[in-house]
């Protein structure tokens, strides 16, 4: 498979059980493996080449390189835009999302930044493109794989793109309703599990 290569923050270790550590240690262990890049594909929904952005760090030395998001075109374009998890360290590079997809009960992809509106931050006047879930899995959750996106005004910012495990803890159901909406007003400290991932991408509207 041919891909490009993508952008992505910290290169993280996933494993089934999470120890207790800060939610941006990036080190703890899930059954995912290592990831090392994570990539951003807008297709426009009217027709039109799709754009990939990536984050990434193939050696996972702590050294990535970042795609800047440059969307052409001024405002009302609608994208789909789906994300993808690499571990690079593999040979042939292993396709994380597979594995993400298939438990997507205990996760869910977080949309932050100071370019983004959305469920994740609200309302944001700075904002240049606006985020919604596309995807949800068997309990009606958002996933956060499948998005779509539409271009607000000309201008620059970031978007943050946070992976968050979120199994139960105590038999009791840590993702739950609104959690987008919490991390809003009071920031990933006020949701339960940890950041897999957490990476940054400059993003422009032009």
């Amino acid at each position: 498979m041919n891909r490009l290569i993508r952008v992505a923050p910290l290169a993280t270790l996933f494993a089934a059980a999470c120890a207790d550590v800060d939610e941006h240690d990036h080190d703890h262990d899930h059954n995912h493996g290592v990831t090392t890049s994570v990539v951003l594909n807008f297709t426009p929904t009217a027709g039109g080449d799709t754009l990939t952005f990536q984050w990434s760090d193939p050696e996972d030395d702590g050294n990535p390189v970042v795609d800047d998001i440059l969307l052409t075109g001024g405002a009302d374009q609608e994208f789909e835009v789906t994300v993808e998890f690499w571990n690079d360290l593999e040979d042939p590079a292993e396709d994380v999302t597979v594995e993400i997809a298939e438990q997507d009960e205990d996760h869910q992809i977080f949309f932050t930044g100071s370019g983004v509106e959305g469920p994740a931050t609200g309302d944001n006047a700075a904002a240049i493109v606006e985020h919604a879930y596309a995807d949800t899995d068997a309990g009606g959750l958002p996933v956060g794989l499948t998005n779509t996106f539409t271009t607000l005004d000309p201008g620059t910012g970031e978007l943050i793109v946070t992976l968050r495990h979120l199994p139960p803890e105590n038999d009791e159901a840590v993702k739950v309703d609104g959690l987008a909406e919490d991390v809003a007003n009071g920031g990933f400290s006020a949701i339960g599990g940890e950041n897999d991932v957490q990476v940054t991408f400059n993003i422009e509207v032009e």
